[in-house]
């Protein structure tokens, strides 16, 4: 069963107050508020990355309906809740290099919504068309406002040539959009993601914010980071080089933002709405 946010105290929070070290400048903070997205390149160690690629190969195994592949192919698109299996990716989502800034930029405590690794398989990732995550947490979920962010850690170094995020820098102040066409349902999963199977938004709707705003794609090695707004416009392109790129995408929302009315199985859209407690900043290496 859920715990209710409003009624509960994480004592392990409080313990571990000493361990938030990650702090943002406020330098940075405003640039994720202008543009909706933020950059870190490097944040994470070499030898933290090969821990969590190591353990990758293990996790995306088996064909439960945690994952997820490719239409066209057996090539994995997306493992689901990876913490809940793996404890190497349960540390990752107790990270304070992702979890304190979160807290800075949401103003407050956060749980996790959603923990997954998307992966773009050399010659064999597809597209990920333009969309904005809140809609589906929103329209699916029930959560009431955007007050979430994702936290994407690049498990592989992310060039032009295998299918980079774009952003439309700024178009988290939009607010969520309303979508302009009906979305596939597929049982057990509510409404399938836009990204598979064409943007919930027109073209001229895109074009028109692409114009005015531009398009960002980060890139740099492994372990780089970006934080982006759950209303920031972003997408892939498919991935046509020899070169894998999967990235972890850490959904944090602001605990008194917690959802619903899920519809979605809890693995999809988390239920425990407890606030995360911060490890230890070498958790990743520690034994």
């Amino acid at each position: 069963m859920a715990a209710n946010p409003e009624d509960m105290l994480d004592p392990r929070h409080l313990a571990q107050k000493e361990l938030r070290i990650m702090r943002l400048t406020t330098e940075q903070l405003d640039d994720f508020n202008r543009d909706g997205f933020l950059f870190l390149p490097g944040l994470f160690r070499g030898d933290e990355i090969a821990v969590l690629k190591e353990r990758m190969k293990q996790v995306v195994e088996g064909d439960g309906p945690e994952i997820l592949r490719e239409r066209g192919s057996e090539a994995v698109r997306s493992a689901i809740a990876p913490h809940l299996r793996d404890e190497t990716y349960r540390r990752l989502s107790l990270h304070p290099r992702l979890v304190e800034p979160a807290r800075q930029i949401l103003g407050g405590e956060v749980y996790l919504h959603q923990f997954k690794i998307n992966a773009k398989e050399a010659q064999d990732g597809e597209i990920w068309h333009w969309h904005q995550d809140y809609r589906t947490w929103h329209e699916d979920d029930g959560m009431p406002e955007p007050d979430v962010i994702n936290a994407t850690v690049f498990l592989d170094d992310v060039t032009e040539f295998n299918g980079p995020m774009m952003f439309i820098p700024g178009s988290h102040a939009e607010g969520r959009i309303d979508s302009d066409v009906e979305f596939e349902r597929v049982p057990g999963y509510g409404r399938l993601s836009a990204d598979a199977v064409g943007s919930p938004y027109s073209k001229q709707t895109i074009n028109a914010m692409i114009e005015k705003q531009g398009i960002v794609a980060p890139k740099g090695p492994a372990g780089s980071t970006i934080f982006f707004h759950g209303c920031t416009l972003h997408g892939s392109a498919p991935n046509m080089s020899p070169w894998g790129r999967a990235m972890v995408f850490s959904s944090l929302n602001r605990v008194e933002n917690y959802i619903r009315r899920p519809t979605r199985p809890d693995f999809l859209a988390l239920q425990d709405f407890t606030p995360l407690a911060s490890m230890a900043d070498d958790c990743l290496t520690a034994p």
